[in-house]
């Protein structure tokens, strides 16, 4: 009798609970052509709000099926951004596929607060397509990015990043120079991420617009472009691959204004994350 009376309860709860609403996306693929739609649920796995089960996945135009195709790009079929509205908090993650074309990983958030959720992804062997979600987590605080000048050096761990310039040239196309140094020498410890030397995700503070692009090693041939989506690097660098400290940005912003930029890469065993603020013009 008891275990009727609780299975009926669990039941009519489960009948009023409301279906989280998906979240729509704004196209932020800075260039790119909208070819999607993008949506995106999350629901919190602990009272706190700061574990999240993130599911995503992308629809043609006025469809509700989701694409089930995505081309593997940089190893990975679809590559998620995580930035806190004033950019202190940077993380990127890879969700997995299902046969159901949903894109799923529980996540956990580092403090409550407004988060830009970044989907980057190749659906359907089109041009990339890149959604933000704003994702209030425990909070919908919206906080002011923090685009103070860094200059063209950033220290992170052992490592110190230079960059050859911090200003771009907006409608152009821009060759920085990187260089990783650990102990004032050129780092001999670097190896791949993700199928490249590095990682370099800007993000333009005034509207959010995304740009994702690879850096070459100096010995590397020109890369070439691929739609509107990141330069090709050519064939992917496997992982235990020992890389010097030299590499070159090739970046093409489309508006003016200040960029923040993460530039990731891996030094020993350790992922690093050197965060720069750049001016375009």
């Amino acid at each position: 009798m008891h275990r009727a009376i609780l299975a009926t309860l669990v039941l009519a709860l489960t009948a009023v609970a409301p279906a989280a609403t998906p979240l729509a996306g704004t196209f932020s693929m800075q260039g790119g052509t909208r070819l999607t739609d993008g949506h995106l649920v999350s629901t919190p796995l602990t009272k706190d709000g700061l574990r999240q089960h993130l599911d995503l996945w992308m629809t043609q135009p006025n469809s509700t099926q989701a694409i089930r195709n995505y081309t593997v790009e940089m190893t990975k079929k679809l590559h998620v951004v995580l930035v806190k509205s004033d950019f202190s908090v940077f993380l990127h993650i890879h969700p997995t596929l299902g046969a159901t074309g949903h894109f799923t990983i529980d996540q956990q958030f580092p403090s409550p607060g407004l988060y830009y959720v970044y989907a980057d992804g190749l659906p359907n062997d089109m041009d990339h397509q890149v959604f933000r979600f704003n994702l209030a987590i425990s909070s919908s605080q919206l906080l002011t990015p923090q685009v103070a000048p860094t200059g063209r050096e950033v220290n992170v761990g052992p490592y110190t990043v230079d960059l050859s310039q911090v200003r771009l040239s907006a409608g152009g196309m821009d060759m920085i120079d990187v260089r990783i140094l650990k102990g004032d020498k050129p780092a001999t410890d670097l190896h791949p991420y993700l199928g490249a030397g590095a990682h370099a995700v800007f993000l333009n503070a005034r509207d959010l617009t995304y740009v994702h692009v690879h850096p070459m090693l100096m010995d590397q041939p020109m890369p070439a472009m691929s739609g509107s989506g990141p330069m090709r690097m050519g064939p992917e660098l496997p992982e235990n691959a020992t890389l010097t400290g030299s590499m070159m940005l090739h970046i093409s912003v489309h508006e003016p204004g200040t960029y923040k930029m993460w530039f990731q890469f891996r030094g020993g065993n350790q992922l690093y994350v050197a965060p720069f603020v750049l001016t375009a013009q």
